[in-house]
């Protein structure tokens, strides 16, 4: 009895010393850092800022609030303009290059001035735009306000220190600005004209936070002043179109649907939507490090082997699959307590907005695996931005049939058909040409490497 019970109460401990040298492992990979490292990111871009949503609703009401969804929603297809792609082109490329110091600051800089480049044809166009439309006319110190935060996000090297897989420092800076950005919204935010306030505070975190990543950057990685090439600038561009082009359509279907039903409906409609739609992608946003963490590995794999490739793909589709599924029941089964808690009673009609949505999670966690892990890596970016842009076009057309009847509900389900719509068609074009994570390692020739055309 005595020795039994011995056994009995050492048995945990042993199991727990065998998981140690695991644990040391996977804190010492490069990868596992850097998700934790884009995790910190990710709550500071989404969670950080779901936390002040019971208060912003609160405080702001229903159309205020859907104002500034509205201003925000239009912003988002400039921030996309801005960063073109880099933050999967230029990432792959510092990956592949980062023994060469050079190599690296000349893509730095060339990728700094294409930004720039790109932010004044951006405000340009939003002058233009505030003189051509009234309903954007109406909102033009918001959208101002608004834009001048997009400045944070031309110099902010988030794409520099993931391609070289040295995430911390950037990520501190990153939750530290964000979090004072939020303590100065509660003491200033006080009344529902203040949202313009609101917005002023979100601009300027977002411009300290990239004047500081820089300052690290060139500390960090030692890099040198260059100066960029028109050359050099154009290549840039010419290797980031696509993925740019795909994240312009994807923001047709995610970041754009405020700006899209806020030309269909009133702002309050926008403010019940955009307020359900953030409890979505606040859950959508736990998938999202873990993806970008993994890229610069998968892009490897792809050039080195096909099968290694998808046979790891097929584990991470599982894995990221399954953690969709879990967060989309939670999601669906919880709207009516989530919305009372996070939004309050006055927001009711958000709850069937969750509840149609609440399937975006696991549509998300098997496309990103696709798209962004065995599509990208393959070189099949053509076929990516192909999808996102039919579903970014489904999204607007069937936008303007069901919100202009169903409202808020009828822009959940135009964006619920749209994800469904990219994630089926990754499936179907992988099958098609063979690379399809689910055959794993029963491809034929899986030890010959692949090469990308």
């Amino acid at each position: 009895m005595r020795t039994h019970g011995k056994h009995y109460f050492k048995a945990p401990s042993n199991m727990l010393e065998g998981l140690k040298p695991l644990v040391h492992r996977g804190l010492r990979s490069s990868v596992s850092r850097n998700a934790l490292f884009l995790y910190s990111i990710q709550f500071a871009n989404y969670l950080l800022p779901l936390i002040t949503v019971p208060y912003l609703v609160r405080i702001l009401g229903v159309e205020r609030f859907g104002t500034l969804a509205f201003g925000q929603g239009l912003t988002a297809y400039f921030s996309v303009l801005v960063g073109y792609g880099f933050d999967w082109s230029a990432t792959r490329k510092i990956s592949v290059e980062r023994n060469q110091s050079g190599v690296v600051g000349r893509v730095a800089a060339n990728v700094w001035a294409a930004k720039l480049l790109l932010y004044i044809v951006s405000f340009l166009s939003l002058l233009l735009l505030i003189q051509l439309v009234p309903r954007i006319h109406e909102v033009s110190a918001l959208m101002v306000v608004l834009f001048c935060g997009i400045l944070g996000a031309v110099v902010f090297p988030t794409w520099l220190f993931q391609g070289l897989e040295r995430m911390g420092p950037i990520s501190i800076i990153n939750l530290s600005v964000r979090a004072l950005v939020v303590v100065g919204m509660f003491i200033l935010v006080r009344k529902p004209q203040d949202f313009i306030i609101y917005a002023g505070l979100s601009s300027a975190g977002t411009i300290v936070a990239g004047l500081l990543g820089v300052g690290i950057a060139f500390r960090t990685f030692k890099l040198k002043f260059i100066w960029p090439t028109w050359s050099g600038i154009w290549e840039s561009l010419r290797e980031g179109w696509v993925l740019f082009l795909s994240s312009s359509a994807i923001v047709l279907y995610t970041a754009g649907n405020a700006f899209i039903l806020g030309l269909i409906a009133s702002d309050t409609v926008v403010g019940y939507f955009t307020a359900g739609e953030k409890i979505i992608r606040a859950m959508v946003s736990m998938l999202g490090p873990l993806s970008q963490a993994l890229f610069p590995r998968f892009s490897k794999l792809a050039e080195e082997s096909k099968a290694k490739a998808l046979q790891w793909g097929k584990r991470l589709l599982f894995a990221m699959g399954g953690t969709g599924l879990l967060l989309s029941i939670m999601t669906f089964v919880g709207a009516g307590l989530i919305v009372r808690v996070v939004l309050g009673p006055n927001y009711h009609p958000s709850v069937s907005v969750v509840r149609i949505l609440a399937l975006v999670p696991l549509l998300v966690a098997v496309s990103g695996v696709l798209g962004v892990q065995i599509m990208i890596p393959f070189g099949r970016e053509k076929a990516v931005f192909l999808i996102v842009l039919g579903a970014g076009f489904l999204n607007v057309v069937l936008a303007c049939i069901l919100a202009s009847v169903w409202k808020a509900d009828g822009m959940a389900v135009s964006v619920l058909l749209a994800e469904s719509f990219v994630t089926l068609a990754h499936f179907g074009y992988l099958w098609k040409v063979k690379l399809n994570p689910l055959w794993g390692a029963r491809l034929p020739a899986e030890s010959e490497p692949y090469r990308t055309c």
